[in-house]
């Protein structure tokens, strides 16, 4: 029975102490967690500042629109179609010579000896690779004209869009198009119409 007395006893103060400790552990870092709540409201604070102090300006233009009223980008878009259109036509007019051509050896072959047989064959065949020749080096020539114009109309974009955003005080002028990486944008920042009119004006001075 006393041995039990003791144990309790034991048991008892070992409980006591515990507390005691876990009381003054507490007490030991409530000034530490109190400094570090005051710091991340400090910061916070400063931050919420920060932001509202340095907001930025940003907008955005549809450059499907733009693509449509710039005259810069009519005149590369006219050229271009120009250039295609001038080269399906000698493509064609080579066609149409060998279309006649191959229409009469069909129709005088019967009457031919077999001479000329080779001989109109031949030239066939040679219009023939001519035309293939041609067409590839219309359709490269095409690909680099319209690699150059595209590269020389970005550059220069951009280059008057640099002045136009700093004139017009932005951070960011943002390009926005259907089926683009931007998903939504509030129409209140939307200034199309204003930068379609600096660049035309930029462009023709």
């Amino acid at each position: 029975m006393e041995k039990k007395i003791h144990i309790v006893l034991y048991s008892l103060l070992f409980l006591g102490l515990s507390g005691i400790y876990y009381i003054n552990l507490k007490e030991q870092k409530k000034p530490h967690l109190e400094k570090e709540k005051a710091l991340q409201q400090s910061n916070s604070s400063i931050t919420d500042e920060k932001f509202s102090s340095e907001s930025l300006k940003i907008a955005y233009v549809n450059s499907d629109t733009v693509s449509k009223y710039y005259d810069y980008a009519k005149k590369v878009q006219s050229s271009l179609l120009n250039k295609r259109n001038s080269a399906e036509r000698q493509i064609k007019g080579k066609y149409q010579a060998y279309e006649k051509l191959v229409k009469d050896f069909e129709k005088e072959a019967p009457i031919m000896g077999d001479r000329e047989k080779l001989e109109k064959a031949q030239n066939i065949r040679a219009l023939e690779q001519e035309i293939l020749s041609v067409e590839q080096q219309l359709s490269d020539q095409l690909t680099q004209e319209e690699i150059s114009l595209t590269q020389s109309y970005i550059l220069k974009t951009n280059e008057y869009m640099q002045v136009i955003g700093a004139e017009l005080g932005y951070d960011y002028v943002l390009s926005y198009r259907l089926g683009g990486p931007m998903l939504y944008a509030d129409p209140i920042h939307d200034i199309t119409d204003t930068i379609i009119k600096s660049l035309n004006s930029k462009y023709s001075s």
